[in-house]
């Protein structure tokens, strides 16, 4: 696959092929979270398979949006919280994402660089 310079690189930790590339947002973003069985709701970047309802991720767990120019992460309002660079999260705040950081949402563990 090939990456963009506009891109950010998504990867669950401890999980080799666990990883997704999305473009860097601009009016729309991203919603992170994961489907189940019982709803018809899909997030944008569907983390199911990778054990998200045994690790505590909600159906709509975090959000990556633009905001004053800056790519940053937002809480949306998650059962189990959502921890930027080991600081919990206020749900609706927008976090900005640095070069690199790292995400937990309940007790999985994700790293986001934007390249």
């Amino acid at each position: 696959m090939t990456v963009k310079m506009s891109q950010l690189v998504i990867r669950i930790q401890n999980i080799d092929h666990a990883v997704f590339y999305v473009d860097v947002p601009t009016t729309e973003g991203y919603v992170i979270g994961r489907s189940d069985e019982a709803s018809n709701y899909l997030p944008d970047i569907d983390l199911a398979a990778f054990g998200a309802r045994d690790k505590g991720v909600s159906r709509r767990h975090t959000g990556i949006v633009r905001y004053q120019g800056s790519t940053c992460v937002v809480d949306l309002n998650s059962v189990n919280g959502t921890f930027l660079d080991g600081q919990r999260m206020q749900p609706d705040v927008p976090y900005p994402v640095g070069k690199a950081c790292e995400l937990m949402l309940g007790t999985l563990r994700l790293s986001i660089s934007n390249l």
